[in-house]
This record gives structure tokens, sequence and C-alpha cells, in this order.
């Protein structure tokens, strides 16, 4: 019977990939600004130092990273490359796809919405150049103009920037982490595309706590009932999480404006 061997575990070869996937991991638990260069180190079992040689700086990391989320895409089943179903639905897929990768990644999502992209006229979230020359080249074949093109492209990403910054800056909130700036105690190193802080310790315990609708909108007790009657009327309708249902309504309702333009 063999005996086990003495010899210490193989540490894994440095790769640009490597790097990038250990910093994507740990802003998904921790939180953006704990993405420093010794704490992904530390993660590594390297010396700080060592990234250096695959990585020039920690923007070139981040941007690294937001490159694997949207990458997500390419990966994602339900996503089409071309529009066998018609333009409105490869859209629909697009923008479904899109959401995914916040979702899968709210604590990470700021990085895709405030780094800067390749080239000034490149809209976040589909900050991709293959899938923006994959959706324009769709729409074009689609019988869309130059003009309808454009069009769409910008109408598409506005409605999905906006959106998913609301719907992922909640989801961050349900699950705050020190390092993206949700507690009161901010991050010794912060990282560019980190939240702001916004609640302290006893808010964020408050919220866990509240069990009533009139409690999760207001878990201070801040908002007095004689001033702001019709806040307190609508509480139960204004705390439901309705993200699914306002994203697909939305998502039509954008859609629709673009079958307008094209008619």
């Amino acid at each position: 019977m063999p005996t086990p061997s003495s010899d210490p575990p193989r540490r894994r070869r440095l790769s640009k990939d490597l790097i990038a996937r250990t910093t994507l991991d740990l802003i998904d638990e921790q939180g953006v600004g704990a993405a420093s260069m010794r704490g992904i180190a530390s993660r590594l079992g390297v010396e700080a130092m060592s990234l250096y040689k695959h990585v020039r700086t920690r923007d070139e990391l981040l941007d690294l990273v937001v490159d694997l989320i949207v990458a997500e895409l390419d990966e994602d089943p339900e996503v089409r490359r071309d529009a066998t179903d018609g333009w409105r639905d490869y859209l629909v897929r697009l923008a479904r796809g899109v959401r995914r990768y916040a979702l899968a990644h709210p604590h990470a999502f700021p990085l895709v919405t405030t780094r800067p992209a390749e080239a000034p006229w490149i809209n976040p979230p589909l900050r991709s150049l293959a899938w923006i020359e994959s959706m324009l080249r769709t729409l074009q074949d689609e019988g869309f103009d130059d003009e309808e093109v454009l069009f769409a492209y910008r109408s598409f990403n506005s409605f999905l920037l906006g959106y998913l910054l609301m719907e992922s800056g909640a989801r961050t909130l349900q699950d705050p982490q020190d390092g993206d700036g949700s507690h009161s105690g901010s991050p010794a190193d912060p990282v560019p595309g980190g939240l702001s802080p916004t609640r302290t310790d006893e808010e964020q315990e408050n919220i866990s706590e509240a069990e009533s609708a009139v409690e999760q909108l207001d878990p201070q007790g801040d908002i007095d009932v004689t001033e702001f009657p019709t806040i307190h009327r609508l509480a139960e309708r204004l705390a439901e999480d309705r993200f699914d249902d306002e994203f697909e309504r939305a998502l039509a309702q954008m859609l629709d404006g673009i079958g307008v333009r094209i008619a």
C-alpha cells in the first residue's frame, strides 16, 4: 500500500486568468474594496509583488475582472449570436443574459459600469467589442438602417444600465460586505467602482430584523406618518420585491419603442 507523500501540495501556476478569477471570487465574497493586491496575493498563497509579473497595475486587474464578468455571456446557453427568431427575441435573450451576470456578481457589477471602456462611445453594461459588433451586425441583418441600429444600441444599454444599477444595488444591500462600503467602516484601501457607504451597522441590523412591510420600508422609524401618509399607506407594495416583473415589463416597453422607430 503506497504511503502518503510528505511533499507539500503543488502550488498553482500564476497567470492573468487565475489572478483575475481569484479577484472576482474575492469581490463576490467581500466587496470591491477587498480586492487589494495584498489580499489577492494572500488568497493565492504568494507574495504581492509576484502578481505584478502578470498584471502591471490594480487598474489593469480590475479591467480583467470586468472582461471575465461580461464574457459570461459567451457561456450563457440562453443567449444567441443571431436573430433566429427575430430581432426582438434576440434582444430579449441578450438583455436577460446581461441581467444574469449582473445578479451573479452584484458586488462586482459597479466595476462593469464605472471602469473606463476601451473607447468613450462604448456604453456599459454591454461593453464587449465582440458583443457590440454582434448586436450591431445582427440588427443590420434584420433590416435596421444605420440610425435605427444606433438608436437601438443606445436605448438597450441605457435601459440596462439604469435598471441593473438599481437592482444590483438593492441586492448588494441585502448582503452587505465591508468591502463594498455598505457598512459604516469603509475599507482602508478602497477600489474605484465600490459603493459609497450608505448604511451603518445599526441600520443594517434594523433592516435584517424588519418583519412587517412598514418596518422594511422605514426600519429606523424616521418617516413620519402624518407628514408622509401616502408612503405609509402604500408601504406594503413599496416594500415588495418586484424586480423580475418590473424588469420584463420595462424591457418590453423599451423594445416597443424600438419597434415604433423602425416601423
